[in-house]
């Protein structure tokens, strides 16, 4: 006799369909579990045998041996337990061979159904290979209802499984209404007062995922306006919500009674954040904070205090968009497209801008921090900007009735340069201006004759890098089609070059 059930298994984020396949034959009582199972598969045996028992079934007397098909691949997770004890159940009914069902669940030893991490990707990997059924425990039906083309039954015990199955009782199909997501507190740009290049600044940088340095003295604003960023972002597109919440599924982040990430995320580690915590690892790896703002901004407060090792290792997947994380023979691929936001003082002090207050550090100290603050990494950051201290005018002004830009007034803004983009890069590969690489910057980003004279000399007398001049010329397309312009001009590449900012020292500011 042969018992053949479908469900599903994950590396990373990415899943694959399992056959669970039981067969039942002549020997001395025992369940062998084969196929590269983890420990927490194989624990199922113990799990799996009482539970049958006490949902009222007869466990096999005789040898009982479960294979995991395809043998080849890893399998981990306590879903497995749901499809095995089905799986073993059915052999006394002369075996059953389900192909367009998937089961996943976690038995406990009564025969209730637990919840699972991961349900989500786990049901889109069963989507793609064609299976439209989807049996899983009642508290993961919300979530796996925001899936539109699939059949969700929740179960909450052994028996409603098999009486599905068998045709005893059908388990209604579920549908969720309403569903709910996470909402942003109320944060709002109307909120922040003066500051009004660096509104500029994130304004071109949410229309061109175009990442942010911001440099200025304490308790000027930096905080405040990095995490306004995702309120003027462009709305997510449904594939995208799809892939935010798969990862914060994997990683046991959603929250009760949420089954969709709807909003951006914002993510802020601290500056002892280990590298583990910031990429993503781990000897069963999962998603760190790079990949939990996949699609959102990561904001790295205190940029000089982080450790340099930390920060170099996202060198890499900032640029590529993905984070590749090896482990023996095997291979995880967590993705990484974010909006890079950082912030850090002119220097450990705070102080070195500030005309009011005396800078405290040494050259040394100095030196350390410009060596941390200007290396590799925040090369790779598009924009780099000087904020100063607010004025004390603008707080006065502030308690009147002075229009000030909302975050939806910069929203349509956005959108209204993010519509060109779209249009721009449909049959290609890019996705916005700050993905272009040296063929699309060739391609979509060559300014007017005068703009690209402005380039060259730039070039010539401020010692930019490659690097950055590739960077700059992203740079002005978007801010071009924040002005609704096809063609980049000297205006927008002038600009642009106001947002790169070279090391500082007590004698000021210089610009390259």
């Amino acid at each position: 006799m042969l018992s053949k059930i479908r469900t599903a298994t994950l590396k990373g984020i990415d899943g694959c369909v399992v056959t669970v396949e039981a067969d039942i034959h002549r020997g001395l009582p025992l369940l062998t579990v084969v196929g590269l199972a983890d420990v927490t598969i194989k624990e199922a045996c113990k799990r799996i045998k009482p539970a049958i028992i006490n949902s009222g079934y007869s466990f096999p007397n005789e040898r009982v041996t479960v294979n995991l098909s395809p043998a080849g691949k890893r399998k981990e997770g306590s879903h497995f337990d749901l499809p095995i004890a089905v799986a073993i159940i059915s052999l006394q009914h002369g075996g059953i061979d389900i192909r367009d069902t998937a089961l996943m669940g976690e038995v406990s030893l009564d025969g209730k159904i637990n919840p699972v991490n991961g349900i989500l990707p786990l049901a889109l990997s069963v989507r793609k290979a064609g299976i439209k059924n989807i049996i899983l425990p009642l508290k993961n039906a919300q979530e796996a209802s925001v899936l539109k083309d699939m059949n969700v039954f929740p179960v909450t015990d052994l028996c409603q499984v098999t009486d599905h199955i068998f045709g005893i009782e059908k388990i209604k199909v579920y549908r969720c209404n309403e569903i709910s997501g996470n909402k942003n507190e109320n944060r709002d740009f109307s909120q922040v007062i003066g500051q009004e290049t660096a509104k500029r600044a994130v304004t071109i940088g949410a229309a061109g995922n175009h990442g942010i340095l911001m440099i200025g003295s304490p308790g000027c604003g930096k905080t405040m306006i990095a995490k306004r960023i995702p309120t003027i972002m462009p709305e997510l597109t449904y594939e995208e919500k799809l892939e935010i919440t798969g990862i914060y599924s994997v990683a046991g982040l959603l929250k009760q009674g949420q089954a969709i990430v709807s909003e951006r995320p914002f993510r802020d580690p601290h500056h002892t954040t280990s590298k583990a915590a910031l990429i993503g690892g781990g000897k069963k790896p999962r998603p760190g904070e790079l990949s939990l703002a996949h699609r959102g901004v990561l904001f790295l407060d205190e940029l000089g205090e982080f450790e340099s090792s930390v920060i170099d290792t996202m060198r890499q997947p900032v640029e590529d968009g993905f984070i590749r994380i090896k482990r023996q023979s095997d291979e995880v691929i967590f993705p990484s497209k974010v909006m890079i936001v950082a912030a850090a003082n002119p220097c450990r002090c705070g102080n070195l801008w500030d005309e009011k207050k005396v800078c405290t550090c040494t050259d040394r100290q100095l030196d350390n921090y410009m060596k941390k603050l200007y290396g590799p990494f925040s090369d790779r950051i598009d924009m780099h900007i000087k904020m100063s201290p607010v004025e004390g005018s603008e707080i006065i002004n502030a308690g009147r009735a002075v229009r000030v830009m909302s975050s939806n007034q910069m929203r349509k803004k956005v959108n209204d340069a993010v519509a060109l983009q779209r249009e721009r890069y449909r049959n290609t590969v890019y996705e916005n201006n700050g993905s272009l690489d040296e063929r699309g910057i060739k391609q979509f980003c060559m300014p007017d004759t005068n703009g690209l004279k402005l380039m060259s000399e730039a070039y010539e007398k401020m010692g930019i890098s490659m690097r950055a001049y590739g960077k700059l010329l992203k740079i002005s397309r978007t801010i071009a089609d924040l002005q609704q312009d096809r063609e980049i001009r000297e205006e927008h590449v002038a600009e642009a070059l106001m947002y790169r900012i070279s090391s500082v020292r007590n004698q000021g500011i210089r610009r390259f």
